[in-house]
């Protein structure tokens, strides 16, 4: 074995056994251990009238299938009152598989003009036929509308999107084709908080605890909510439980564009879902205002918070089939959403993973991995590495991963799935 390949390979062994002692995902972003008083003061405002006065008016609209008349009138109720707060409002026009419907996004852009980062507050208004969809989710919507409305007032370093999304119970369309259409104009959307049926406690257990449904990409927003209720615990009384994610919610469709999202509901189990008995009269007015107290003060810590480090995988494309490195399809699969089809990435022959870091601080390197495997490592942009095997080709369904560290050891991932057939590999002959 010559010189350079063994320090070539004694270096890889240290990367890795670094990456295998780091937590998934964005690790560094925690929030400062001192209460925040203009958080707390953000958090205090939310109150049970104005929470119930949104969600009353919601329900006045009566059932909100997607492409009802219903469903079309409560669009324009949402964006005349995220209109109210001064905040940027527009409507996102969507079509697929026969629903035509629009979702609602509010803007509060962020004061630091060097930041192109995105945090979406989101939930959805449209319900199944024949139900008020009282919990779900007009109780995520009513908590959206009372988060903005506060939080409209106030300045964060990154934008935020407030965002009520339709067809969700048709099949999520209303979010994969707004997540899809994000991702190919080339937004930064660092996470999703998707609220889902907030509205709801009857045990003493319940009350206290808010679940959020993560993959483990985004565990790291499910980290950050955690030291979230637990920093603000004497004024919230609501802490965080980490469960396994649910891809049948509004985040999802992010997750498979390569964005951070999760979805959260309440603890307690709720068996009027999704039928003409999800009405307001089951609703726990105290829960839900708790609930939204938190949510607000996880989004508001989220865009205050400066961002020390990212990485973005700039390339592959989501949702492209590739050939010989250029993608010559679209695999857009919205219909696919429970096989985890939406978003996919196929690879035949070569591809090349190239990847973005920000951050004020300088980048020692940057590492290429396949399924948790060191791959390579780049010191010097352009970050890029030509996607193959180490000792073997790569065929089939493959995790690629992107580690940057900076000089003080802070780091940020990424992440994506890809299918690749390819017969190159780094090392052995095939």
């Amino acid at each position: 074995m010559n010189r350079k390949m063994l320090s070539t390979i004694s270096i890889a062994i240290l990367l890795i056994s670094t990456i295998l002692l780091l937590p998934v995902g964005q690790s560094n972003f925690q929030p400062e251990i001192d209460n925040n008083q203009k958080i707390i003061e953000m958090f205090l405002q939310v109150d049970e009238s104005r929470i119930y006065n949104y969600h009353e008016k919601l329900m006045n609209f009566g059932p909100r299938y997607t492409g009802s008349i219903n469903c079309s009138l409560a669009a324009d109720y949402i964006y005349d009152e995220f209109e109210k707060m001064d905040l940027e409002v527009e409507f996102h026009n969507w079509e697929y598989d026969g629903f035509q419907s629009r979702n609602i996004i509010a803007t509060l852009n962020g004061s630091d003009k060097n930041s192109n980062a995105i945090f979406i507050m989101s939930a959805h208004y449209d319900c199944t036929p024949g139900s008020l969809g009282a919990d779900d989710d007009g109780s995520g919507v009513a908590a959206v509308l009372a988060a903005a409305e506060i939080m409209s007032k106030y300045s964060f370093n990154h934008t935020v999107r407030f965002i009520a999304f339709s067809g969700e119970e048709v099949g999520t369309y209303g979010s994969f084709t707004y997540a899809r259409d994000a991702y190919e104009q080339g937004d930064n959307i660092v996470a999703v908080i998707n609220i889902d049926m907030i509205g709801y406690a009857e045990t003493t257990e319940g009350g206290k605890y808010i679940r959020f449904h993560s993959p483990e990409r985004s565990m790291w927003i499910a980290e950050f909510a955690t030291a979230i209720g637990e920093k603000y615990g004497e004024f919230l009384d609501m802490y965080v439980e980490t469960r396994p994610n649910y891809i049948g919610a509004d985040h999802q469709a992010f997750v498979d564009y390569g964005y951070d999202g999760v979805w959260i509901a309440h603890h307690d189990g709720y068996q009027w879902a999704n039928t003409p008995e999800d009405t307001p009269d089951h609703l726990n007015w105290t829960y839900q205002t708790k609930a939204t107290k938190l949510l607000l003060a996880v989004v508001a810590e989220l865009a205050i918070k400066p961002l020390d480090v990212q990485v973005v995988l700039r390339s592959p494309y989501e949702g492209k089939g590739y050939i010989f490195n250029k993608p010559i399809f679209s695999l857009a699969c919205g219909k696919g959403w429970y096989k985890n089809r939406r978003g996919m990435t196929l690879i035949f022959g070569r591809a090349d993973a190239i990847a973005d870091v920000f951050s004020d601080e300088k980048i020692e390197y940057v590492v290429f991995c396949l399924d948790g495997n060191f791959m390579k490592f780049d010191s010097e942009p352009p970050y890029e590495w030509k996607i193959q095997g180490k000792h073997y080709p790569v065929f089939g369904k493959t995790k690629l991963k992107v580690y940057a560290y900076t000089e003080s050891q802070k780091f940020a991932t990424d992440e994506m799935d890809i299918t690749i057939f390819t017969t190159s590999c780094q090392y052995g002959k095939w």
